[in-house]
Protein backbone atom coordinates (compact mmCIF):
# COMPACT_ATOMS: atom_id res chain seq x y z
CA UNK A 1 0.00 0.00 0.00
CA UNK A 2 0.78 3.16 -0.63
CA UNK A 3 1.94 5.73 2.42
CA UNK A 4 1.92 9.63 2.16
CA UNK A 5 3.86 10.68 5.66
CA UNK A 6 4.09 14.49 3.91
CA UNK A 7 2.49 16.80 1.06
CA UNK A 8 4.07 19.85 0.19
CA UNK A 9 1.52 22.46 -1.13
CA UNK A 10 3.18 25.51 -2.57
CA UNK A 11 1.77 28.40 -2.65
CA UNK A 12 1.78 31.92 -4.22
CA UNK A 13 -1.28 33.70 -1.84
CA UNK A 14 -3.89 33.92 -4.70
CA UNK A 15 -7.32 32.39 -4.58
CA UNK A 16 -5.96 29.41 -7.31
CA UNK A 17 -3.67 27.87 -4.95
CA UNK A 18 -6.79 27.11 -2.58
CA UNK A 19 -7.84 24.22 -4.21
CA UNK A 20 -4.44 22.54 -4.20
CA UNK A 21 -4.54 23.16 -0.28
CA UNK A 22 -7.62 22.00 0.05
CA UNK A 23 -6.98 18.43 -2.13
CA UNK A 24 -3.90 18.50 -0.25
CA UNK A 25 -5.39 18.61 3.20
CA UNK A 26 -8.90 16.59 2.35
CA UNK A 27 -5.88 13.60 1.01
CA UNK A 28 -3.63 13.98 4.45
CA UNK A 29 -6.92 13.87 6.49
CA UNK A 30 -7.97 10.33 4.34
CA UNK A 31 -3.97 9.14 4.97
CA UNK A 32 -2.91 10.55 8.11
CA UNK A 33 -0.33 12.86 6.60
CA UNK A 34 1.09 16.37 7.24
CA UNK A 35 0.64 19.03 5.51
CA UNK A 36 3.94 21.27 4.84
CA UNK A 37 2.53 25.03 2.95
CA UNK A 38 5.58 26.41 1.21
CA UNK A 39 5.63 30.09 0.60
CA UNK A 40 8.90 31.07 -1.85
CA UNK A 41 9.93 34.30 -1.72
CA UNK A 42 11.68 35.23 -5.15
CA UNK A 43 15.12 36.60 -4.84
CA UNK A 44 14.33 39.38 -7.26
CA UNK A 45 11.37 40.85 -4.72
CA UNK A 46 13.70 40.77 -1.67
CA UNK A 47 16.52 42.64 -4.03
CA UNK A 48 13.41 45.24 -5.06
CA UNK A 49 12.58 45.43 -0.98
CA UNK A 50 15.95 46.54 0.01
CA UNK A 51 16.90 48.23 -3.09
CA UNK A 52 16.40 51.77 -2.19
CA UNK A 53 18.16 51.09 1.24
CA UNK A 54 20.36 48.47 0.45
CA UNK A 55 23.38 47.45 -1.91
CA UNK A 56 23.90 43.63 -2.36
CA UNK A 57 26.05 42.22 0.17
CA UNK A 58 25.46 45.38 2.45
CA UNK A 59 27.71 47.35 1.30
CA UNK A 60 25.93 50.81 0.95
CA UNK A 61 24.09 52.38 3.87
CA UNK A 62 20.75 54.59 3.59
CA UNK A 63 21.72 58.12 3.70
CA UNK A 64 19.65 58.42 7.34
CA UNK A 65 22.05 56.18 8.43
CA UNK A 66 25.03 57.00 11.08
CA UNK A 67 28.32 57.35 9.82
CA UNK A 68 30.47 54.13 9.96
CA UNK A 69 26.99 52.18 10.71
CA UNK A 70 26.01 49.62 7.99
CA UNK A 71 22.16 48.60 8.37
CA UNK A 72 21.39 44.95 7.44
CA UNK A 73 18.09 44.09 6.45
CA UNK A 74 16.12 42.27 9.14
CA UNK A 75 15.82 38.66 7.53
CA UNK A 76 13.98 37.28 10.23
CA UNK A 77 11.60 39.71 11.23
CA UNK A 78 10.53 39.20 7.10
CA UNK A 79 10.05 35.65 7.01
CA UNK A 80 8.22 35.86 10.67
CA UNK A 81 5.95 38.36 8.90
CA UNK A 82 5.77 36.27 5.77
CA UNK A 83 4.46 33.38 8.00
CA UNK A 84 1.93 35.28 9.84
CA UNK A 85 0.59 36.62 6.44
CA UNK A 86 0.51 32.62 5.41
CA UNK A 87 -1.46 31.47 8.56
CA UNK A 88 -3.74 34.42 8.00
CA UNK A 89 -4.72 33.20 4.41
CA UNK A 90 -4.76 30.05 5.09
CA UNK A 91 -7.36 30.81 7.83
CA UNK A 92 -9.71 32.62 5.36
CA UNK A 93 -9.44 30.62 2.73
CA UNK A 94 -9.85 27.02 4.27
CA UNK A 95 -12.60 25.88 6.95
CA UNK A 96 -11.39 25.61 10.21
CA UNK A 97 -12.75 21.69 10.22
CA UNK A 98 -9.99 20.75 7.67
CA UNK A 99 -7.24 22.80 9.35
CA UNK A 100 -7.95 21.20 12.47
CA UNK A 101 -8.21 17.69 11.23
CA UNK A 102 -4.42 17.75 10.05
CA UNK A 103 -1.14 18.64 11.37
CA UNK A 104 -0.36 21.74 8.84
CA UNK A 105 3.73 23.12 9.17
CA UNK A 106 4.32 26.53 7.53
CA UNK A 107 7.61 26.93 5.69
CA UNK A 108 9.29 30.01 3.95
CA UNK A 109 12.00 30.68 2.17
CA UNK A 110 14.06 33.22 -0.21
CA UNK A 111 15.09 32.03 -3.66
CA UNK A 112 14.18 30.66 -6.78
CA UNK A 113 10.95 29.46 -6.70
CA UNK A 114 11.31 26.06 -8.46
CA UNK A 115 15.09 25.73 -6.68
CA UNK A 116 13.54 25.92 -3.26
CA UNK A 117 9.94 24.03 -4.04
CA UNK A 118 12.55 20.98 -5.29
CA UNK A 119 14.91 21.70 -2.03
CA UNK A 120 12.13 21.74 0.29
CA UNK A 121 10.37 18.27 -1.59
CA UNK A 122 14.42 16.69 -0.71
CA UNK A 123 14.68 18.42 2.55
CA UNK A 124 11.82 17.64 3.97
CA UNK A 125 11.14 13.98 2.33
CA UNK A 126 8.09 14.42 1.26
CA UNK A 127 6.24 12.11 -0.74
CA UNK A 128 3.61 14.12 -2.74
CA UNK A 129 3.26 17.47 -4.22
CA UNK A 130 0.26 19.24 -4.96
CA UNK A 131 -0.08 22.51 -6.99
CA UNK A 132 -2.07 24.14 -8.86
CA UNK A 133 -1.21 24.69 -12.60
CA UNK A 134 -2.24 28.11 -13.35
CA UNK A 135 0.22 29.64 -16.23
CA UNK A 136 -1.27 31.51 -19.19
CA UNK A 137 -0.96 30.04 -22.44
CA UNK A 138 2.08 32.36 -23.48
CA UNK A 139 4.10 31.67 -20.66
CA UNK A 140 3.77 27.97 -20.95
CA UNK A 141 4.89 28.16 -24.59
CA UNK A 142 7.76 30.86 -23.52
CA UNK A 143 9.39 29.78 -20.34
CA UNK A 144 7.06 26.70 -19.22
CA UNK A 145 5.01 27.09 -15.87
CA UNK A 146 6.34 26.49 -12.28
CA UNK A 147 4.44 23.68 -12.53
CA UNK A 148 6.21 22.11 -15.60
CA UNK A 149 9.69 22.54 -14.36
CA UNK A 150 8.47 21.41 -10.90
CA UNK A 151 7.53 18.83 -12.72
CA UNK A 152 10.24 17.85 -14.27
CA UNK A 153 12.71 17.92 -11.14
CA UNK A 154 10.77 17.01 -8.20
CA UNK A 155 11.95 13.94 -6.44
CA UNK A 156 8.49 12.42 -5.54
CA UNK A 157 5.33 12.74 -7.66
CA UNK A 158 3.78 15.57 -8.45
CA UNK A 159 0.07 16.18 -8.13
CA UNK A 160 -1.17 19.54 -10.78
CA UNK A 161 -4.92 20.50 -10.56
CA UNK A 162 -5.72 22.48 -13.30
CA UNK A 163 -8.60 24.82 -12.37
CA UNK A 164 -11.09 23.58 -14.98
CA UNK A 165 -11.02 20.33 -13.36
CA UNK A 166 -13.60 18.41 -11.66
CA UNK A 167 -13.62 16.29 -8.37
CA UNK A 168 -15.87 13.81 -6.83
CA UNK A 169 -17.20 14.74 -3.63
CA UNK A 170 -18.17 12.59 -0.80
CA UNK A 171 -21.47 12.96 -2.23
CA UNK A 172 -20.48 11.10 -5.29
CA UNK A 173 -21.03 14.71 -7.35
CA UNK A 174 -18.50 16.09 -9.64
CA UNK A 175 -18.29 19.65 -9.29
CA UNK A 176 -15.74 21.96 -10.59
CA UNK A 177 -12.05 21.83 -7.69
CA UNK A 178 -12.18 25.66 -8.15
CA UNK A 179 -16.00 25.93 -7.03
CA UNK A 180 -15.99 23.44 -4.57
CA UNK A 181 -17.00 24.81 -0.69
CA UNK A 182 -15.80 21.94 1.35
CA UNK A 183 -12.36 23.95 2.16
CA UNK A 184 -13.98 27.49 1.43
CA UNK A 185 -13.80 29.03 5.14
Amino acid sequence: MLTLKRILVPTDFSVSSVPAIGYALSLAKAHGSEVIVLHALPTESMRERFSDGYAPGGLAAPSEAPMGTIPQPDFAGILERKKQVLRTFLAQRISPELLGAVKISDLIRVGKVVEEIIAAAKEEQCDLIVMTSHAGRLRRLLHGSFTDRVLRRAPCPVLSIQPWAEIRTEENKRVPVKLIDKWAA
